[in-house]
């Protein structure tokens, strides 16, 4: 039973620290900042509930994508880069990577209508 409830501890120790990993890289901005143009499609008066309904989705958010960096990095290796994003560049990466995330969307938005040019060329 000790063991069970040990293992269960370090489950939770290894998650919270996966989701740290994603605040300090800069995932949980870029998320929030991709969201922002759907928050201003929503009517101003509405706005408000929007933005609590959607904060209180956005945990279930963060623990999925912590569980995918679990599957891919032991607890040591999420350790050791939540130790890199707090030093000068790891905290550049986590400032500038909201503002990739947008450019990146944007280009893959240009890039896929070239795409359905071209497929259309094909007739699919």
């Amino acid at each position: 039973m000790l063991a069970v409830q040990f293992g269960s501890a370090q489950s939770a120790d290894f998650k919270k620290d996966a989701i740290e990993s994603l605040r300090l890289s800069g995932g949980l901005s870029a998320v929030t900042k991709l969201l922002e143009p759907v928050i201003e499609h929503v009517p101003e008066a509405k706005r408000a509930d929007f933005k609590k309904d959607l904060d209180a989705i956005l945990p279930s958010l963060y623990e999925q994508n912590a569980e995918a960096l679990m599957k891919y990095y032991t607890h040591d290796e999420i350790k050791q880069m939540n130790e890199f994003y707090k030093t000068p560049l790891g905290k550049k990466m986590s400032e500038t990577a909201p503002k990739i995330a947008k450019e990146q969307l944007e280009v893959g938005q240009k890039w896929g209508m070239e795409l359905q040019g071209l497929m259309a060329k094909y007739g699919l």
